[in-house]
């Protein structure tokens, strides 16, 4: 029996329509690097590349190991998502909310995981109205490894375990997920299946190659799947 989902955020439950390189390319030009150069061009293609980890990782790689420039440069990052969020460039993507609630309603718990720090995680919950849709979230920065580590859907099982008071396990866990990081999460930390879908970054037959259970259009396929199977 199924008892949580495991899902990600942006590119699987909320509309990214671009803000993730949008940011990273405001605070790489506060860090100095010019906007429409080749450098800029390829340091987006790796954001892209690398969607769904956690971004102080994929900072850390841009800026080649400098710790004190990659911690600055993520702070950047942080204030101008922030700020979009505030600014409404974001939104949840259609039945998203309707199927939180009826996952709920049949005893299936809600865990969001993302590659974002707490800060903007926080901010995305207020933005779309989610505090009271979903059990439990669990930020890239409050783990000690972001995907495609289990640590984030690991920390959500204990989540719930704590919360009910029972051992969940794995095999009663879904993960859900646009990116090849959401796929390695998912099988790492061995779930029941791990679904990709293909609203956000990576192709169905990325997803499918990187290990997917199955690839779906949209999150609120899951609804349809799990009547099906579970």
């Amino acid at each position: 029996m199924i008892k949580m989902i495991v899902s990600d955020v942006a590119g699987t439950t909320v509309k990214d329509d671009g803000l993730v390189t949008k940011a990273f390319t405001l605070a790489m030009q506060e860090m100095g690097v010019d906007p429409l150069s080749e450098q800029m061009a390829k340091m987006v293609e790796y954001v892209n590349q690398t969607m769904g980890e956690r971004k102080i990782d994929v900072f850390t790689h841009l800026c080649e190991g400098d710790m004190e420039r990659a911690n600055k440069a993520h702070d950047h990052f942080v204030e101008h998502y922030v700020n979009l969020v505030k600014q409404g460039e974001i939104s949840e993507f259609d039945g998203v909310t309707e199927a939180f609630r009826t996952f709920r309603a049949r005893g299936i718990a809600i865990a969001i995981t993302t590659g974002f720090p707490r800060e903007i995680l926080d901010e995305i919950i207020k933005a779309l109205h989610w505090e009271n849709e979903i059990d439990f979230s669990v930020a890239a920065s409050e783990v000690e490894h972001g995907r495609p580590y289990p640590d984030m859907i690991n920390r959500a099982i204990e989540m719930y375990s704590l919360r009910e008071n029972v051992e969940l396990t794995p095999d009663e866990v879904v993960a859900i997920g646009d990116t090849l990081s959401d796929v390695g999460s998912g099988t790492s930390a061995h779930t029941h299946a791990i679904y990709g879908v293909t609203s956000g970054a990576h192709s169905a037959e990325q997803l499918a190659n990187a290990g997917a259970t199955a690839v779906l259009a949209s999150f609120t396929e899951l609804l349809q799947l799990i009547e099906l199977i579970y």
